[in-house]
């Protein structure tokens, strides 16, 4: 992709990032808002959930702005990088905020306490918080229509994630309010909390080991790489000798270098020629890839 290419898309990364901070930022404050008027566990829960949303499009406005800012130079780590920077930063997020509520949790289990008496005012909080989910999971829904995008793709899944946090939320209220004269009625906040953490904790550490798999330049496999000497043997006879393969996937792009030594008395033309129908040959076997011939 051109330099003018990955402009636009960061570009168009940062002014989604800013699109996401707008529209998560209601909710932000009125999660907290609800989670401050009742204490319940779940609510924040679902506060920090929505920060761990919040604070990454903050991150990753800054980081598309910088980069496309130096583009030109040596900090160019492309879109990929950014999206799995980001990605791994909401999960870092998610991962401390839900240590912290099983943390509480438990303790309020071993040590129940009486929850404040702003149960209703929560209640009428999270409802609003749910309504702006749903705005929110229909705008990223037609944002993703026909995109590949996996800035857009998080954004999606980070909106459903949203909606299912408040409803449960909402639920939780409304049974504290009609059960709030009960003793027991202090262990569901926290169980509901354990209860949600639990599967959402895989969730997590699998959408860590894929962020973390795109920022590591891994090799192509065996397979792969017997696509390209395949290639390579189809053309023995136009280069001389043939030095290093290195490969690498770097996020979604598949990037072959390859050394070729060619004959003393062939002319730069016959070369370039020769050169353009690997790399061809090389990507047609490959599929999406950026292949380089390198003379030595």
């Amino acid at each position: 992709m051109s330099n003018e290419g990955k402009r636009n898309e960061l570009e168009k990364q940062h002014n989604v990032a800013l699109l996401l901070i707008l529209w998560r930022l209601p909710e932000f404050i009125t999660s907290f808002v609800a989670a401050a008027a009742s204490g319940s566990a779940v609510v924040w829960l679902e506060f920090i959930e929505s920060a761990s949303i919040l604070i990454p499009g903050v991150l990753i406005a800054v980081f598309s702005k910088r980069l496309n800012k130096n583009l030109k130079y040596v900090y160019n780590y492309g879109t990929g990088k950014v999206e799995a920077i980001t990605a791994l930063s909401c999960e870092i997020f998610d991962i401390a905020g839900l240590f912290c509520v099983v943390f509480f949790s438990v303790r309020t289990i071993i040590k129940p306490e009486p929850e404040s008496g702003y149960i209703f005012l929560a209640l009428i909080i999270s409802i609003i918080g749910l309504f702006i989910d749903m705005l929110i999971l229909f705008l990223q829904s037609k944002i993703l229509l026909g995109s590949q995008s996996k800035m857009f793709h998080t954004a999606y899944i980070s909106a459903r994630k949203e909606f299912f946090f408040d409803a449960v939320a909402i639920i939780t209220l409304v049974i504290e309010l009609l059960f709030e004269k009960t003793t027991w009625i202090s262990y569901l906040s926290p169980i509901v909390c354990i209860i949600i953490a639990v599967p959402f904790f895989m969730i997590v550490l699998s959408h860590m080991k894929a962020s973390i798999s795109e920022l590591i330049d891994r090799t192509l496999d065996e397979e792969s790489q017997l696509k390209i000497l395949k290639v390579l043997n189809e053309f023995f006879d136009s280069y001389e000798e043939l030095g290093d393969i290195r490969t690498r996937i770097n996020g979604e792009d598949q990037i072959v270098d390859i050394e070729l030594k060619f004959h003393e008395t062939m002319d730069y033309g016959s070369i370039r020629d020769i050169a353009e129908k690997i790399k061809v040959r090389v990507q047609e076997e490959l599929g999406r890839s950026t292949v380089n011939i390198l003379v030595i």
